[in-house]
C-alpha cells in the first residue's frame, strides 16, 4: 500500500525507507523528540543549531564528533525546496551557529561557536560542519562502527519542538525502535512519541554499559503528536553513519596543514622528499600527526609512503621541522623542534629525531629537552654539519628580545653525537640591531670549507623612494661558533622579503652552496597566480645578485607552494622542490601536487609534476 507523503516542511529531505506496511516515501525533514528534557550535563556533545537571520532562520541540530566539527543533517543548511542531499561543500549560504554543552539554552554553559565550513556527503543525508575555533572541554561523541538492528532501541535527542512548546530551551530525549535498517538509511517509530522540527540532524545513541555510541542522525519524520501537527504517524528516517567512519575520519584530519624538508634517507643517491601532516584531532581530543616520504625514482618520485603515525599525542601546530643525517649513517633523518609548553623553570623546548632505517623512520626519540627557558615561538630551526665531523647538527636562530642598542638576536647550535644532541650552545650573539623577526634561515656550505654555515635572508624594509629592500647574511662556521654575519648581498633595486621562500643548495655542481627564491608576483586581474624562481650564486665569499630563472606562464600559487632543495636525480647539482598545495576533493580532503625545477648547472628547467593526489 501506499502511504500518501506529508506536508512539505522548509527544507525537503527526499528520501524513502521500506516500512512494515509498504514503501514509505518522506518529504518532511526531522526538524524535537517527543520525550523527557534531559538532565543538566547530559548529552553535552548535543549542539543547537542557528542558520539564517529573520523569515529564512531556522534550527537543527547536531553533535560534537571531533573539537573541530560537527555532525548533523546536510537538508539543514538547503534553500526552502532544495532536496537535501548532495549540497555545495564549502561556506554555509547563510550564518550559522553552533551552541554546545549548554543543556539549559537560558544559560551560559558550553560554548558558541560559528561554523564556517561544510563537508557534505553526496549519498545521504549528512554532512560535517566545521566550527571556527575547537572546542576542547567537550568530549566528543564516539561513532557507532556496527550496524542498527531490527527490534533494537535508540535513544533520540534534539533541541527540536515537542508536543507543548514551539521553541524549547532543553533537549528532550525518548527511546525509539529499529525498524529496519537500509544501505544508508534506518527506520524509527515510536509509541506516544515523534520526531518534530528542530531535531534535524539530531543524534540517535546507543547506549550499552554505560558506553555511548552516536548510531545515526535525524533525518526525516512524519511529526505525529509535535505541536502543530495533526498528522498520527510516529515513523522517521535516520541517516546511517557506521559504514561512513572513514570518511568521518578523513574529515577530521583536516585541514591537512604540512611541513617539508629532504634528505636521502634511503642512501641511494638520491634526495627524497618528507612532508609532515596535520592530522587533527582524535575522538579522545588527542592531537594527530603522520610522517610521508616522497621517495625519489631519479626521474620522478614514487607516491608518498607513510612511514610514522601516531593516534594522538604529538601536535602538529608545536612542531617546526628539519632533517639531516644526524647520525653519520648516510642516511638523512628527519628532526622536530617541539613546544612542550612551560614549567615552573620557564618554557620547555625539545628535539625529537625520526631515524631513517632506509626503508621506514622509527618512532621519534627525544633527542634532547630543557627543562625550562628555551622558548619555542621564539626560535627558528635548520639544520647542517655545522663542526664538519660527518654528523648534522641543527641551529636555532632565537629571538633574545631588545636591549638599549636594539634587538637581539643569537645562534645556538645543538651539536649531535650520534646519539643525541648536546644542550644548545650559543655560537653567536648581537648586542642590538639584527631583528629576529625580519630574519628567514638557512644553511649551506657556502665556502667550500667542508662545514656547514648560516645565511639569513633579512628584510631591510623599504627606501625613501618605496623600493623593498632585502640582504643576504652569512653566519661561516669556524668548526667551532659563527664568525659575525657578513652582509654577501643587498637588493639594489626593490626586492620584496614578504614574497620570497628561501632555500639553500649547490645548484651549479661547484661545490659551493646558493640561494634559491621562489618569489611571489601576485595574481592578475583575471585571477592568475604568478610566481618566480630566483637563485643568488656564490663565490666563497659573496653572492651576485638574483637572477630570474624561470616565471610562471600559468597560474602557479605562491602561497601554496612549500620549496625545498636537494639532488633528486643523482646528477650531481642540486634542484628545487615544492610541496603544492593544489585544492580539495569533493569530501573535503586536501590535494597536493608534488614538483620538481630541475638543474641544468646554468638555469632552472620549468617546473614537473610528479606526483598528485592526498595522503590523508
Amino acid at each position: 500500500m501506499h502511504i500518501r507523503p506529508p506536508r512539505r516542511a522548509r527544507a525537503v529531505a527526499l528520501l524513502a525507507a521500506m516500512a512494515a506496511c509498504g514503501a514509505l516515501t518522506l518529504n518532511n525533514p526531522a526538524h524535537a523528540v517527543i520525550g523527557d528534557a534531559v538532565a543538566d550535563n547530559t548529552y553535552t556533545f548535543t549542539a543547537k543549531i542557528q542558520i539564517g537571520d529573520g523569515d529564512t532562520s531556522r534550527a537543527c541540530t547536531g553533535s560534537l564528533v571531533d573539537a573541530q566539527y560537527i555532525l548533523t543533517a546536510s537538508g539543514c543548511f538547503v534553500t526552502p525546496g532544495q532536496p537535501a542531499f548532495p549540497i555545495a561543500a564549502g561556506a554555509p549560504a547563510e550564518k550559522a551557529t553552533a551552541t554546545i554543552g549548554r543543556t539549559d539554552l537560558t544559560g551560559t554553559g558550553g560554548k558558541v561557536v560559528e561554523i564556517t565550513e561544510l563537508v557534505p556527503r553526496a549519498d545521504r543525508d549528512l554532512v560535517m560542519a566545521k566550527l571556527a575555533t575547537p572546542v576542547t572541554d567537550i568530549t566528543p561523541v564516539v561513532l557507532a562502527t556496527t550496524p542498527p538492528a531490527a527490534g533494537e532501541s535508540l535513544q533520540a535527542v534534539g533541541y527540536g519542538r515537542t508536543a507543548d512548546t514551539w521553541v524549547p530551551n532543553r533537549p528532550h530525549a525518548g527511546a525509539f525502535t529499529v525498524t529496519q535498517a537500509n544501505a544508508t538509511t534506518v527506520a524509527i517509530t515510536r509509541d506516544g512519541g515523534s520526531i518534530c522540527k528542530g531535531d534535524a540532524g539530531g543524534p540517535a545513541l546507543r547506549e550499552t554499559n554505560g558506553r555511548t555510541e552516536l548510531v545515526a542522525v535525524h533525518s526525516a519524520s512524519w511529526q505525529a503528536g509535535c505541536l502543530g501537527s495533526d498528522e498520527t504517524r510516529t515513523g522517521a528516517v535516520e541517516t546511517r553513519l557506521d559504514d561512513i567512519t572513514e570518511w568521518v575520519q578523513q574529515v577530521r584530519a583536516l585541514p591537512g596543514e604540512s611541513q617539508v624538508a629532504s634528505g636521502d634517507f634511503n642512501a641511494d643517491g638520491k634526495e627524497d622528499i618528507a612532508a609532515f601532516y596535520d592530522n587533527g584531532t582524535s575522538p579522545e581530543g588527542k592531537n594527530r600527526s603522520s610522517l610521508f616520504a616522497f621517495y625519489s625514482t631519479g626521474t620522478g618520485f614514487a607516491a608518498p609512503k607513510n612511514v610514522w603515525s601516531t593516534p594522538g599525542g604529538f601536535t602538529w601546530s608545536k612542531s617546526k621541522l628539519t632533517s639531516g643525517d644526524y647520525d653519520g649513517d648516510g642516511k638523512d633523518d628527519v628532526a622536530v623542534f617541539y613546544d612542550g609548553g612551560t614549567s615552573d623553570t620557564g618554557a620547555i623546548s625539545s628535539l625529537y629525531t625520526f631515524t631513517s632505517n632506509g626503508t621506514d623512520f622509527a618512532n621519534p626519540r627525544k633527542t634532547w629537552t630543557t627543562t625550562g627557558g628555551f622558548t619555542w615561538d621564539r626560535s627558528k630551526v635548520t639544520s647542517g654539519d655545522y663542526d664538519g665531523d660527518g654528523k648534522d647538527d641543527v641551529a636555532v636562530f632565537y629571538d633574545g628580545g631588545t636591549s638599549d642598542t636594539g634587538a637581539i638576536s643569537s645562534l645556538y647550535t645543538f651539536t649531535s653525537n650520534g646519539t643525541d644532541f648536546a644542550n644548545p650552545r650559543k655560537t653567536w650573539t648581537t648586542t642590538g640591531g639584527f631583528t629576529w623577526s625580519a630574519g628567514q634561515v638557512t644553511s649551506g656550505d657556502y665556502n667550500k670549507d667542508g662545514k656547514d654555515d648560516v645565511a639569513v635572508f633579512y628584510n631591510g624594509g623599504k627606501s625613501d623612494d618605496g623600493k623593498f629592500i632585502s640582504s643576504l647574511y652569512t653566519f661561516t662556521s669556524n668548526g667551532t661558533v659563527f664568525n659575525n654575519p657578513r652582509k654577501s648581498w643587498t637588493s639594489s633595486g626593490s626586492f620584496n622579503w614578504s614574497a620570497s621562500k628561501p632555500t639553500s643548495g649547490d645548484y651549479n655542481a661547484d661545490g659551493r652552496a646558493d640561494i634559491g627564491i621562489l618569489y611571489n608576483r601576485g595574481t592578475t586581474a583575471e585571477g592568475v597566480h604568478q610566481s618566480a624562481l630566483f637563485t643568488l650564486t656564490g663565490d666563497g665569499t659573496d653572492f651576485a645578485a638574483p637572477r630570474e630563472v624561470w616565471t610562471s606562464t600559468g597560474s602557479f600559487n605562491w602561497v601554496a607552494s612549500q620549496p625545498v632543495t636537494g639532488d633528486f636525480n643523482n646528477d650531481g647539482k642540486d634542484d628545487i622542490g615544492v610541496l603544492y598545495r593544489a585544492g580539495t576533493t569533493a569530501d573535503g580532503r586536501r590535494v597536493d601536487s608534488l614538483f620538481t625545477f630541475t638543474s641544468t648547472g646554468t638555469g632552472i628547467q620549468a617546473p614537473v609534476r610528479h606526483w598528485n593526489g592526498s595522503v590523508i
